[in-house]
């Protein structure tokens, strides 16, 4: 009987460490493609017409939308993982765009 107990304690030590590291993985798996997302939001932001800051606004706008569906989720670490990955493809891409679009904010 003992050992049965033992047993018993011992698969539900081992299950409660699976779905820590199946947590994780899921995380880990939400952020990647946090980043993901924002790569690509940096790329299509680079290729649209940005010749007027009405324009420049509304694909800001834009791209801040897809970030805050993470915020809405709760999720802070994702929608981080975006912005970061957003402003490092930007610099990445055109750097120049990057440091006009820092001016802007910082006016602002």
């Amino acid at each position: 009987m003992k050992v049965i107990r033992i047993a018993g304690l011992a698969l539900l030590l081992l299950a409660a460490g699976c779905n820590g590291t199946e947590k994780t993985e899921a995380t880990t798996a939400e952020i990647e493609a946090a980043q993901m997302e924002g790569r690509n939001a940096a790329k299509e932001f680079v290729s649209r017409d940005l010749s007027d800051t009405l324009k420049m606004q509304h694909h800001i706008l834009e791209a801040k939308s897809k970030q805050s569906k993470y915020l809405i989720e709760k999720k802070p670490e994702c929608a981080a993982a975006f912005d970061s990955a957003f402003i490092s493809t930007l610099r990445t891409v055109r750097p120049d765009m990057a440091d006009e679009l820092a001016r802007k904010v910082v006016r602002q």
